[in-house]
């Protein structure tokens, strides 16, 4: 046991880093009568006027029966339907109605019509709900699940430093642990299937259904199939699957960490189990801020980093408008132009435009400006999430695109996004068709696709055996 003594645990997952999806919300004021504000749209259910056809009972409508009114949609089967064909984003390019009603299938459209007369709300306002319903009940669901895992994760690792044995403490926090990292890798490979048949525009019930009455086996088989995980990955992820089976079924045992002799190699398998959630988060576009910020190209980051910058300066303004002051009196400094080495782990010492250091010694107003680039740096990854969120591609999608515009090897995009460099290949081609003027103009070029490359007869053997 002296070799466990100093337990160090190394997780792939950054718990102070991961990206968790906003979840969609509406609200329901009252502003001189009821007010629904979803995003930035906002619907004025009851009309008011002398020149209103509404009846006098629908005018009357308070904010609570309005409230009401919306939480009832939620049992209606024909509400729900449209709620799982609507898409998870709407892209920026485009106002959200326009977008939805193009590619919603006519049938849960003459739903959102027939409801609209049924009830007090516009169909513009039925469909704006229930996009965001469809946004809680598929991605919020999975950030829900993985801040869960988080906090599993975090003490049963406690546990296991500042113990000397695996006691029945730790093994049901193992246990717990582990059924969490399942229903997390489930949750992702759901998703992960849906989106990647959503992306074919072809949002009908039945898509919904077949994905959802699919065995998870099936689901991860289905991801190998196309390539987006790679076969070594797949097999990980089966492991874990068949540990959690093991774990639940085996009653008398409970956790079954009988033979595992050491604290060590109950580390290894959270290790293990936290790599392929891991890998899940990536390839289901939760994961790729990081990854955008240290390899993507130099068009992209200059945007980013220039909108971060701005993004810190206003925010300054409001909340620390002196110490933003003694930054703009600097001579060496022109806060607009500052600029950094993104593929350093820390900004801050790695700035490279829009300050002079040679000679400078006012160690106070340093600090101020460390401090500045440490928000802006934080405000850089929320920006590239905010254009991953508004962009016309999948999430994951986007992130190819930006590291295939900045030159990198599909071997290389494939390692860091944890996919098969196949899929890296095949994915070219439909982002070269797909983007909009909003990509095109993030990154300046998209890339052609080259000439047909063939596997060959050792790629062929691979794929047999995934």
């Amino acid at each position: 046991m002296g070799d466990d003594t100093n337990l160090d645990l190394s997780f792939e997952i950054d718990a102070e880093t991961v990206s968790l999806s906003p979840i969609g919300e509406y609200q329901v004021l009252d502003l001189e009568g009821p007010v629904v504000i979803v995003g930035d749209a906002s619907y004025r259910v009851v009309p008011v006027g002398e020149d209103s056809e509404a009846s006098e009972d629908v005018r009357e409508l308070s904010v609570d029966e309005i409230r009401a009114a919306l939480s009832e949609l939620a049992d209606n089967d024909d509400f729900q339907s449209i709620v799982d064909n609507c898409p998870t984003n709407t892209p920026l390019v485009y106002d959200d109605i326009d977008y939805l009603t193009r590619h919603l299938p006519t049938s849960s459209l003459q739903k959102c019509q027939k409801l609209s007369e049924s009830t007090p709300f516009e169909k513009e306002l039925l469909l704006q709900v229930a996009y965001v319903e469809r946004q809680n009940s598929l991605v919020g669901h999975a950030d829900n699940v993985l801040e869960y895992y988080l906090e599993q994760r975090a003490e049963i690792a406690e546990k296991l430093r500042s113990t000397d044995e695996i006691d029945s403490d730790v093994e049901r926090s193992f246990f717990s642990y582990l059924l969490l990292a399942s229903a997390l890798i489930e949750e992702l490979t759901t998703e992960t299937v849906l989106n990647e048949l959503f992306r074919e525009e072809a949002r009908l019930d039945s898509i919904t259904e077949h994905v959802r009455s699919m065995g998870h086996a099936k689901r991860l088989e289905k991801l190998c199939d196309i390539q987006i995980l790679t076969g070594g990955d797949h097999g990980s992820l089966v492991e874990v699957k068949e540990r959690r089976n093991n774990l639940v079924h085996d009653a008398q045992k409970r956790a079954g960490l009988d033979e595992l002799e050491s604290r060590r190699e109950v580390a290894q398998i959270l290790e293990q189990t936290d790599r392929c959630a891991s890998v899940l988060l990536t390839i289901s576009g939760k994961n790729i801020e990081s990854v955008i910020a240290k390899r993507g190209c130099e068009p992209y980051i200059e945007h980013a980093q220039s909108e971060a910058v701005a993004d810190t300066i206003t925010t300054w303004e409001q909340e620390n408008p002196e110490r933003l002051s003694r930054l703009h009196d600097c001579e060496r400094a022109t806060l607009e132009e500052i600029r950094w080495d993104t593929e350093e782990s820390d900004p801050r010492n790695n700035i490279t435009e829009g300050f002079t250091f040679d000679g400078f010694d006012d160690e106070e107003r340093y600090e101020i400006l460390m401090e500045f680039v440490g928000d802006a740096s934080k405000a850089f990854l929320d920006r590239i999430d905010a254009d991953a969120n508004e962009s016309n591609l999948d999430r994951f999608d986007f992130a190819l695109m930006v590291l295939l515009c900045a030159g990198h090897r599909y071997e290389e995009i494939a390692r860091w996004l944890d996919t098969d460099e196949k899929y890296v290949q095949r994915k070219e081609n439909v982002i070269a068709w797909r983007a909009s003027q909003f990509e095109k103009d993030l990154v300046d070029e998209i890339p052609r696709p080259e000439g047909p490359t063939w596997p060959s007869d050792t790629e062929s053997d691979e794929q047999d055996g995934c």
